[in-house]
């Protein structure tokens, strides 16, 4: 079945299995935070490895098996998606500025 969303069809089997995934991936992790704040971080968290998740399932267009699997790969990450895309972008944008302000001098 393909639906629509902001104009982009996508497969709405292997995107549930993935939005399934992460979110019993991410509760079981959950479960074993303590206090409020770590709560809402985890909620965050949450929604980011959904985001991330969804977005490589579409563009990958995988199949159910691979996209639950994606789907807890992707959850189990959690914080660790923050430190993956800091480390891929991080070193670019720092040369970037580095550069722009050496040519300023």
């Amino acid at each position: 079945m393909i639906w629509w969303i902001f104009g982009e069809p996508f497969h709405a089997g292997p995107t549930i299995v993935c939005i399934c995934a992460v979110i019993i991936t991410r509760v079981i992790i959950g479960l074993q935070a303590k206090g409020r704040a770590q709560v809402a971080l985890d909620i965050s968290i949450t929604l980011l490895s959904l985001l991330v998740a969804i977005l490589w399932v579409q563009d990958q267009q995988l199949e159910l098996l691979a996209a639950g699997i994606t789907g807890i790969g992707v959850g189990s990450l959690g914080a660790g998606i923050i430190g993956i895309a800091k480390g891929a972008v991080g070193g670019r944008v720092r040369a970037a500025i580095d550069a722009f302000f050496g040519m300023k001098s």
